[in-house]
């Protein structure tokens, strides 16, 4: 019997591709049809006449938000606007979609697609981050957009949609920003990681259909829609990475860990004590601790340099199974674009151009095969 699709349809140029995933799915699944009024006007006129599209109450008879909500196996909304997510954040049933989809009792699928700047409003953000909490939210990815831009929005494809329903990949956890490891109850040594690098490759990765586990800094945002877990100091980055290790495929130690630690001090160093000395410790090399107790993951290191050698010795003593590395005195800590080289533990596999860090996100995970 053929699995029972209920797919929603709002207001984007971004329909096209629910014409496509309709079209190439038509006998894996059942398909019903449900748009907001202004979705209809992003539809072909081949696609409206092909198709029984449903969009107001006065179309059908009897309950049908009721009776929809009860057929469906799967509800997707492919695409989701930004009006339409902030109506489903607030509970809001104005037509027969939003009333349907507060009928349905299990988590929808939810598809970003709108312009960047739009997607990262700090209300948007917010209805996203409030709906992962109960639904799945798929993508959005960074690529073209509508009039030539190019940016964080993009709809995620027909087949990674198809992938992603069909739970083809795998667990992957990301690591993203600086450590903080303590000097005293007030002071703490970082580093300047911004995490863009790590939040690109997560978003990416979401986008392609890998269940995504984001540890991050706590002092950078989560990513709405992924499991987020946040970190502190390197010590707490390592429990964080193993309570979540469970039927993990890969790793992307993407994170800036801290090369040092200091024995802590209660309460607060004052100046008034005059000049202080500070013994630092050599920290953990987290990564390759992990890829020792669990050598079936796959374990991808990050290597920030101020030179351009390709580490062969680094690589070969944590024993990981690629190092990615960049020069950041080329590209410093918080650049919106990065420069990378690629290196299993005998050959260069791979060097980028300078690019936009989701454009990087998208050439190390092609060179990786994810």
């Amino acid at each position: 019997m053929k699995k029972k699709i209920l797919l929603g349809l709002s207001g984007s140029v971004a329909c096209s591709k629910a014409e496509l995933f309709v079209k190439q799915n038509s006998e894996k699944y059942e398909f019903k049809l449900l748009s907001t009024y202004s979705g209809l006007n992003y539809l072909s006129e081949q696609f409206i006449k092909s198709n029984t599209i449903y969009s107001d109450w006065s179309e059908l008879t009897g309950s049908p938000h009721i009776e929809l909500a009860r057929w469906a196996d799967e509800i997707i909304i492919y695409p989701a606007s930004a009006n339409l997510i902030s109506k489903i954040s607030f509970g809001i049933a104005d037509d027969l979609l939003t009333s349907t989809l507060l009928m349905f009792s299990k988590p929808i699928y939810i598809c970003p697609a709108m312009h960047e700047e739009m997607y990262m409003n700090s209300q948007i953000q917010s209805n996203v981050l409030n709906l992962s909490k109960n639904h799945y939210i798929v993508g959005p990815r960074h690529g073209n957009l509508d009039i030539g831009d190019k940016g964080l929005g993009r709809l995620i494809e027909p087949d990674e949609l198809l992938r992603i329903l069909n739970k083809l990949n795998g667990k992957i956890i990301v690591t993203s920003g600086p450590t903080y490891e303590e000097i005293d109850d007030v002071k703490v040594i970082t580093n300047k990681s911004s995490g863009k690098q790590g939040r690109a490759l997560a978003v990416e990765l979401s986008a392609r259909g890998y269940e995504i586990v984001y540890i991050h800094a706590a002092s950078i945002d989560p990513i709405p829609g992924l499991n987020n877990v946040s970190f502190h100091s390197s010590n707490d980055l390592k429990n964080k990475i193993l309570e979540n290790i469970k039927s993990t495929e890969a790793i992307f130690m993407t994170a800036a860990v801290s090369d040092f630690t200091v024995n802590k001090s209660s309460g607060k160093i004052s100046r008034s004590n005059g000049n202080i000395s500070i013994e630092f410790e050599p920290n953990e090399d987290i990564i390759a601790t992990i890829k020792s107790s669990h050598p079936e993951i796959k374990c991808i290191a990050f290597s920030a340099q101020v030179n351009d050698e390709l580490s062969f010795n680094k690589i070969n003593s944590k024993k990981v199974d690629y190092l990615v590395i960049n020069n950041i005195l080329k590209n410093k800590f918080g650049s919106d674009t990065n420069k990378v080289s690629i290196i299993d533990q005998q050959h260069l596999i791979f060097e980028s151009e300078e690019l936009d860090k989701n454009e990087i996100s998208r050439d190390i995970l092609n060179t990786l095969e994810y």
